[in-house]
């Protein structure tokens, strides 16, 4: 698949996977809408680099807040006319037992990581239905595969995000895709920049858009399978106190994309 002059919206790119994903996907040719929901300034820089390279956009968009994704998909619709390819990249991850999460932290990563991710789907894929074409894909992670001690929440998430993915993949036509790519350790805050580096999941994704990349018969890219120096999630996230002593048992949360 060719993505010069493809519109391709990524959620959460003003920091690691959504922004090396983001900038790889304007190098390609493609006009990238960048979004943010707290890090502006990050997301400038981004969206600066993008739109050297294509004609971008910047947008404000909190995917727990309905308004924000309406406002979001209408200004990209005004600005392009369409949108090819969504990247459900946002996420929030709380590493705590379960009994040490409060409620705020467990309603913040389900609204965040599922229900944001469906709500942004959903008012997605009318537009995609249109014009009889669209990629959607989701990032998911390792965690959404198997369940690890001090993710009970985070794991329930992305498991829900690859079972949304495998039932909305029934419902739609040939013509739209739909993926889970599933990152294993990853070099971003939640792991305190241990792992690969977040630009080769990006590339993961660029060639699973492109075609280059199968999914399996489950929709599934473990990225791990395709990225020599990456590992599977249970051997990092196993690893709970090494990595887990940057959250030092408080309450900090992590947008994967900001």
């Amino acid at each position: 698949m060719d993505l010069k002059d493809k519109v391709v919206l990524v959620t959460g790119s003003s920091q690691g996977i959504g922004k090396e994903t983001a900038l790889l996907f304007a190098k390609e040719g493609a006009n990238v809408i960048v979004t943010y929901n707290s890090s502006k300034k990050k997301a400038e820089e981004v969206f600066e680099k993008c739109d050297k390279l294509k004609k971008s956009l910047l947008i404000h968009l909190d995917v727990t807040d309905e308004k924000s994704i309406k406002e979001c998909v209408e200004k990209t619709i005004d600005k392009f006319g369409t949108i090819d390819i969504l990247i459900n990249n946002s996420g929030v991850l709380v590493w705590k037992n379960l009994l040490e999460q409060s409620s705020k932290e467990i309603e913040n990563q389900v609204n965040t990581n599922v229900a944001g991710l469906i709500k942004m789907t959903k008012a997605v894929l009318p537009y995609m239905k249109g014009q009889n074409s669209g990629i959607i894909i989701n990032v998911s992670s390792g965690a959404g595969k198997n369940g690890y001690s001090g993710l009970p929440t985070y794991c329930a998430t992305k498991f829900a995000v690859r079972g949304f993915t495998q039932a909305l993949s029934k419902e739609l036509p040939s013509e739209i895709k739909i993926f889970s790519v599933n990152p294993g350790m990853t070099a971003t805050q939640m792991t305190n920049f241990q792992g690969i580096n977040p630009s080769k999941v990006a590339e993961v994704i660029l060639k699973t858009a492109m075609g280059e990349i199968k999914a399996d018969n489950l929709g599934d890219v473990d990225v791990w399978k395709h990225v020599v120096e990456s590992k599977p999630a249970d051997v990092y996230y196993t690893a709970k106190k090494k990595i887990g002593e940057i959250f030092g048992g408080n309450d900090k949360n992590e947008r994967s994309g900001g």
